[in-house]
């Protein structure tokens, strides 16, 4: 029914179905249904597919009907992104966060969940967060994923790369003893302290205790090269290539550019800047035997008819340090769990190793006595690590130490996801065995991409316009076997069944570099006649497309069902030639 000056417009909106869960991953479209942040900005072009268009035109009656003598275009959906997201480890780490923040009356927080063997993310949750279905504007700041986009100093779980670099350098041992010089040390006009002074410590003992005099003087042994090396190996002042957009690869000072206290004041967690997933990244590291994982998020990516497009492998950055001392280091954070400042992230029936941070912030221009940030990140189980939780809050009340603020979240986070996956103190569980140690195995066999080198992508199977839209992006060259002229746009829809080089292999990218292919044609190599198919039972949409596929035109008469056809089905006829679908309404 009309109704003069009222008028009905149709719009599509994208519905989250969980609401402000994982709102910061997932991220939110604008009205026009364009990413704006988090995987619908990354992913925008994979999940928007492609619009389609037709003609229309109206007969004498005033109704509508198409004319296939026109270009056309069939919309094409978007493709589906998986995530390595697991929905109830992010819904633990979402509460905890959330019950942390309240509790110590913190302007924010934040937590990462990574596994240890392959770098994948398993969740990440920052507080305060929103809705997005319901934006408001001052949700601004819990639309950010401030895991990879905000950056701190790191305080004491920085001293990693002092530990690693001295262990690694054979420039201590766990039993070699630091003098830590009654808890003050002056370098020049600058003072640093200890909370727990010590006459001497024992270098395992100093990390242990989070000991500044010990960390800072054992990296003037290190050495501002070797220690800038140590801290760029574990990934730090590089981005972590994680799929998603507005990750800030945080600041890290080269040697030239040192002046004095800069290295000894790194070394402890200032003049330097870090995002969280950076810093588990290197924990991550120490517990994967000295091997450092590239962080993903995208588990892999399907096509709207569910066929495999791309699937993610486990990848190897670089061996940072060797399995030895990444054995020891992993027990001087077992000792700071079991006897140190991080005895609030006990567990029962489970060995914890990790290291607490506690930093002064910034206030107008000057450290604050009274503004920290406080940190903790660990994992478990210590002998066999599989998962890994680092946790930040910002300027908490009252309490401020990393070890009394931050531990406490890890632990009831870590004590849910024990539960959740029902594992046992030697890493195993019939889901984690399925999803990490499989995936352990193959980790090693993904290249990794310089400058001046492409990594080939996979093409098998994926229709030939997408292909040749994914070599596009690439700015990629192709040939395609037996088609040395330009192909015609038939052969679009043919499948890609070959290619050369193969998939996840390097190749130089050089002016004349190719990608060969081979594809297997959806389209019969007609003669001159063929025969007619039989549309009469398929939809109105579906007879035109068999038609067209077969090579021949199409009148419509009517609207509807179908009823009959002319010439009938069976019958030869030439190709390009017009079948007349006759359906139920015809146009009288």
């Amino acid at each position: 029914m009309r109704i003069d000056g009222l008028y009905v417009i149709k719009e599509s909106s994208r519905i989250y179905s969980f609401g402000s869960l994982a709102s910061q991953i997932i991220g939110f479209t604008d009205a026009d249904n364009k990413g704006v942040s988090g995987i619908e900005l990354a992913f925008n072009k994979e999940l928007t597919g492609r619009e389609g268009y037709l003609v229309l035109q109206r007969d004498g009656h005033g109704k509508k009907r198409m004319d296939l003598s026109y270009p056309q275009r069939e919309a094409l959906p978007g493709n589906n992104i998986i995530l390595t997201i697991d929905k109830g480890v992010q819904e633990i780490a979402e509460e905890e966060l959330a019950a942390g923040v309240s509790a110590h009356q913190a302007e924010k927080g934040k937590v990462v969940i990574i596994s240890v063997k392959t770098g994948e993310v398993l969740a990440m949750a920052s507080n305060p967060t929103f809705d997005p279905n319901n934006r408001k504007s001052e949700d601004s700041i819990g639309m950010k994923n401030t895991i990879i986009s905000d950056i701190y100093e790191p305080g004491s779980t920085f001293k990693i790369i002092t530990a690693a670099a001295a262990i690694e350098e054979n420039l201590e041992s766990g039993n070699s003893y630091v003098n830590t010089e009654n808890g003050t040390f002056y370098i020049h006009d600058m003072k640093i302290s200890d909370s727990y002074p010590s006459s001497s410590l024992t270098f395992q003992q100093v990390i242990e205790r989070s000991s500044n005099i010990g960390v800072s003087k054992t990296s003037q042994k290190v050495g501002q090269e070797k220690f800038y090396k140590y801290a760029r190996d574990f990934g730090f002042g590089i981005a972590t290539g994680i799929e998603l957009r507005g990750e800030n690869r945080g600041m890290l000072k080269r040697p030239v550019d040192f002046t004095s206290g800069t290295l000894e004041f790194m070394s402890i967690g200032y003049q330097v800047s870090v995002n969280l997933l950076q810093i588990a990244s290197a924990y991550a590291a120490i517990a994967n035997k000295g091997t450092l994982m590239k962080p993903f998020i995208v588990r892999k990516e399907l096509a709207p008819d569910g066929s495999l497009i791309y699937e993610s492998i486990p990848a190897v950055v670089r061996q940072v340090v060797s399995e030895k001392t990444a054995n020891t280091v992993n027990q001087f954070f077992t000792g700071v769990v079991e006897r140190g400042t991080g005895t609030d992230a006990r567990i029962d029936g489970f060995t914890v190793a990790g290291k607490t941070g506690t930093t002064q912030k910034i206030v107008n221009g000057e450290y604050s006595s009274s503004s920290h940030i406080s940190s903790f990140v660990g994992y478990f189980p210590a002998e066999n690590p599989v998962i890994l939780i680092a946790v930040v809050l910002d300027d908490p009340k009252n309490e401020y130490y990393g070890g009394k603020v931050a531990a406490p979240i890890f632990k009831n986070i870590a004590a849910k996801i024990i539960k959740y996956y029902g594992m046992t103190n030697s890493g195993k569980s019939e889901y984690l065995n399925v999803n990490y140690v499989r995936n352990e195995e193959k980790k090693v066999s993904q290249p990794i991409e310089t400058s001046g080198q492409i990594l080939v992508p996979n093409l098998i199977d994926l229709k030939l316009q997408d292909a040749l839209f994914i070599l596009k992006e690439k700015n990629l060259k192709y040939e395609i076997e037996g088609f040395e002229n330009k192909i015609d746009n038939k052969n679009l829809q043919s499948v890609v069944t070959e290619q050369y080089p193969e998939y996840n292999t390097i190749m130089a990218n050089e002016k004349d570099a190719k990608i060969r292919l081979k594809i297997k044609t959806t389209i019969p190599k007609y003669e001159k006649n063929a025969k007619v198919p039989d549309v009469t039972n398929l939809s109105l949409r579906k007879a035109i497309n068999k038609l067209i596929s077969e090579g021949f035109s199409v009148e419509i008469v009517g609207s509807g069902e179908i009823i009959g056809q002319m010439p009938k089905q069976g019958t030869e006829q030439p190709l390009k030639s017009r079948i007349i679908i006759f359906c139920k309404n015809e146009i009288q």
